[in-house]
């Protein structure tokens, strides 16, 4: 039975794991943390899972939130001007539903699972020293720790990273206005953007203490009208902080917000990270080499929400890789064939979220203002969420926009775009 040590125990590091388990692997989950430290600790990036996700979850018996949890097919896109005046909205629903969990709560659970399947969980700092010691005791390690120390081992591919500062500061609150209803009303997901401003997320959430929900994102531009945030230092505060940015910058949307209220004092959570994607090999020595996994080596910024769905995708595709593997080693040249063919779907992911970073392009534009009028192309964009690639290449170029909105459209290619 082949050994696999796995450093990190997060989306991606517990999927891995289950998986392998399940596939008759001796795995070794290393973390920071114990079960019992994730679930009381502070919140964390809320993470909507869009249903490939959610099947890949499903398949592993990972889904214990699928009857008690709402899940949404709703959809809307609002885009406003710097004014305050609504400019205009996209409807429509994703074909399959989504849904949000706590990470605390899901972490806590995956990990009393894995160890129920057989896993080994060992709670532990890791050090450089020790991966190297991992590396002559495990046939293959792999490192899923996020943004943290371990993370810095791996090299920035400045090839493939398009940022070397933070695009957006992030600001996420719980909240729900159960005074005035019995659900909340952020029933779908709901992205409210301001051109030089900034981003306005919401979405159902399943907070830890069972709590059906919503969660807030504010993702600012720094140094543009949403970044107000910096000296709000409580929920409280954060919350106030939002009402009054919103009633300014998008009054149409103000009366959605007017009524919300925090779940928790403590749900709140704030920072900033530069996007990065990074080399996915380390080499400890000459012989000795681990591979990393998820937000350690494709780290992307959550305005289109695909970094859970990103890390679950990612961890499939290297258990897969695993298994077809056999008893042959875990070398270096696999490692990097491992990440490369992930590689050929995360690009899409990785340019989506670029485009959604900067002033979208006449074409992008004319996309979206397309789907105002044309409820396919709005079905065609909001399920891109989903599976990135479907996106492509008419999201990103001007001529193959050109051709799709003609066929979606049936207009004339001269006043498609």
């Amino acid at each position: 039975m082949r050994k696999i040590a796995i450093m990190g125990a997060g989306q991606s590091g517990l999927h891995l794991g289950v998986r392998l388990v399940r596939s008759g692997y001796d795995v070794t989950i290393i973390s920071e943390r114990s079960a019992e430290e994730i679930f009381n600790g502070p919140p964390t990036g809320a993470t909507y899972l869009f249903n490939d996700t959610l099947q890949l979850e499903k398949e592993l018996g990972l889904d214990l939130w699928a009857d008690t949890a709402f899940h949404s097919t709703g959809f809307n896109i609002n885009f406003g001007t710097p004014a305050g005046d609504f400019a205009f909205g996209i409807k429509s629903r994703t074909s399959k539903p989504g849904a949000s969990i706590d990470q605390r709560l899901k972490f806590y659970q995956w990990i009393k699972l894995f160890e129920k399947l057989g896993g080994k969980f060992i709670v532990s700092d890791t050090t450089p020293s020790d991966l190297l010691a991992c590396t002559a005791q495990f046939d293959l390690v792999v490192v899923s720790s996020g943004k943290g120390p371990l993370a810095r081992l791996f090299t920035r591919d400045d090839e493939r990273s398009t940022h070397t500062v933070p695009a957006r500061k992030l600001v996420q609150i719980h909240i729900n206005d159960f005074e005035h209803t019995h659900r909340t009303r952020f029933n779908s997901i709901t992205l409210d953007a301001v051109m030089g401003a900034g981003e306005i997320i919401t979405a159902p959430f399943y907070q830890k203490d069972d709590i059906q929900c919503a969660f807030l994102l504010i993702e600012s531009i720094p140094g543009g009208p949403m970044d107000v945030f910096d000296d709000a230092d409580s929920a409280a505060g954060i919350l106030s902080r939002a009402k009054e940015m919103i009633r300014t910058l998008l009054p149409w949307r103000y009366p959605a917000f007017e009524n919300a209220a925090l779940v928790g004092n403590n749900a709140f959570l704030k920072g900033s990270f530069a996007p990065v994607v990074r080399k996915p090999v380390v080499r400890l020595n000459s012989t000795a080499a681990v591979l990393g996994v998820g937000d350690t080596v494709i780290l992307n910024d959550p305005i289109v929400g695909q970094g859970g769905n990103n890390a679950s995708k990612m961890a499939n595709s290297y258990a897969q890789a695993i298994i077809n593997r056999g008893d042959a080693p875990f070398d270096v040249e696999w490692m990097n064939r491992t990440f490369e063919e992930f590689w050929q779907y995360s690009r899409y992911v990785n340019r989506f979220c670029d485009i959604f970073l900067g002033p979208p392009a006449p074409h992008v534009v004319d996309v979206l203002q397309s789907a105002t009028r044309y409820p396919e192309v709005a079905s065609d964009f909001v399920n891109g969420f989903n599976h990135p690639p479907s996106l492509f290449p008419w999201l990103d170029n001007a001529d193959a926009a050109r051709e799709y909105l003609t066929r979606k459209t049936m207009i004339p290619a001269s006043a498609a775009l």
